[in-house]
């Protein structure tokens, strides 16, 4: 094997490995990793924009990756498109749809939302000992979602999502089911949301350690905060890891501006996310948007820089639609 080509398959298998396929079998000084790490990438722009502290905040087809719960707060159909790039050849792309049931089944009510998850490195060169390339291979994760949240009260929201996890590296391949589920509280008071979620429920069982955490939230969001066209929100979270394996507390807290005018809107974002779980990154996050009142149809271009993790600094830029 030539020397550049041991050390390209040396960065791709070091990445890939160390970081989305390992298992609960695996022993390391610090107790093991978890299996399935790329759960941990954070997709939707305006999430990552207040420092992933989103599961009280979310009231939209985002909700769907963050707190199901939230996803009881949708009114129209919603989708959201996110693109992520990484490095060597590696890129996140996201995409969610949620629509409410009300209109088409009245009696059942609630709103269901699809999702879908891919990080891809792209075809990469396989080579034998001798150092002769004999074609290609490539490796990617997936994570696919079903979720379904319901307003069981002007005050509780509750919901839930079943999650089709599988990776693969050239012809090694592992998949299973996990499920999250949620709560959002609306207290009388105008403006405050509490938020609960726990990540990946049932899936411990599988011979692999999830991401397996219980979040809390709590979000306060001020209309009218200058004058009568424009808003703010603060927005705080804690996760707690439910069977640790190397990941401690964390924590994130995060503010969001909105000024609205005819037709349209801008919005920044702020936040600090201190949680070490190896691929989120630590530290100052910001985002901005824009929305656009399209006749019919809203139309929003969020955009939100992250912390240097594992991937080094990222920008994230989603895509989102009300119609």
């Amino acid at each position: 094997m030539t020397m550049n080509n041991f050390k390209n398959m040396e960065r791709i298998v070091f990445c890939l490995l160390s970081l989305t396929f390992s298992s609960a079998g695996a022993v390391t000084p610090n107790g093991g990793r978890n299996a399935f790490d790329f759960l941990n990438i954070s997709p939707v722009s305006r999430a990552v924009g207040v420092g992933e502290a989103y599961s009280a905040l979310g009231d939209d087809v985002g909700s769907v990756y963050y707190n199901p719960a939230g996803l009881a707060s949708v009114l129209t159909n919603e989708m959201n498109i996110t693109y992520l790039s990484l490095y060597q050849q590696m890129n996140y792309e996201f995409i969610a749809f949620a629509t409410p049931l009300q209109p088409s089944f009245p009696s059942f009510g609630g709103v269901v939302a699809l999702s879908a998850g891919l990080l891809q490195t792209g075809n990469m060169s396989r080579t034998n000992d001798f150092g002769v390339t004999t074609g290609t291979f490539s490796s990617g994760d997936q994570v696919f979602t079903l979720a379904y949240a319901k307003d069981f009260s002007p005050t509780v929201h509750i919901g839930a999502s079943l999650k089709f996890l599988n990776q693969q590296i050239d012809t090694v391949q592992t998949s299973l089911f996990a499920v999250d589920a949620g709560l959002v509280v609306i207290p009388p008071s105008q403006g405050l949301r509490i938020g609960l979620e726990v990540k990946n429920l049932g899936a411990q069982d599988s011979g692999f350690n999830l991401p397996f955490t219980l979040s809390g939230g709590l979000s306060y969001r001020q209309y009218e905060l200058f004058g009568d066209q424009d808003d703010g929100a603060i927005t705080g979270e804690i996760t707690f890891p439910i069977q640790p394996i190397e990941d401690p507390v964390g924590a994130a807290l995060g503010v969001e501006y909105d000024y609205k005018w005819v037709g349209n809107r801008a919005t920044i974002r702020v936040g600090y996310k201190y949680q070490n779980n190896g691929l989120g990154g630590e530290g100052l996050t910001l985002g901005a948007g824009y929305g656009l009142d399209l006749a019919g149809a809203v139309l929003f271009l969020d955009y939100a820089y992250a912390p240097a993790d594992v991937f080094g600094d990222t920008n994230r830029v989603s895509l989102t639609t009300k119609f």
